[in-house]
């Protein structure tokens, strides 16, 4: 087995390491729309039906109340079923 086929080797050789969960989330610093592929990430985002904004979502929609509930209980609380119960329209219970 390649060594880019491993876990914890290189993605593919010469490449940036393979991202593992216990890795930082990506920050996210807006699109340059010079760089050729924010605009076709743009394009296919809209396609899709998907609308890219740089302001936090409003806090009655289900991500808002996700991320309302990761800042008071903590991102380690936060499981499946809370996603579930947030697209649903439920309460988000610690």
């Amino acid at each position: 087995m390649p060594c880019f086929e491993r876990i914890g080797c290189r993605a593919r050789p010469g490449g940036p390491p393979a991202a593992r969960l216990s890795d930082p989330p990506l920050t996210v610093h807006g699109m340059d729309m010079n760089d050729p592929q924010d605009v076709a990430a743009a394009f296919w985002a809209q396609i899709l039906g998907f609308t890219i904004v740089e302001e936090p979502p409003a806090p009655d929609t289900p991500l808002g109340r996700v991320l309302a509930f990761i800042v008071e209980h903590g991102e380690d609380a936060l499981r499946d079923e809370h996603i579930e119960a947030a697209t649903e329209g439920r309460p988000l219970l610690p």
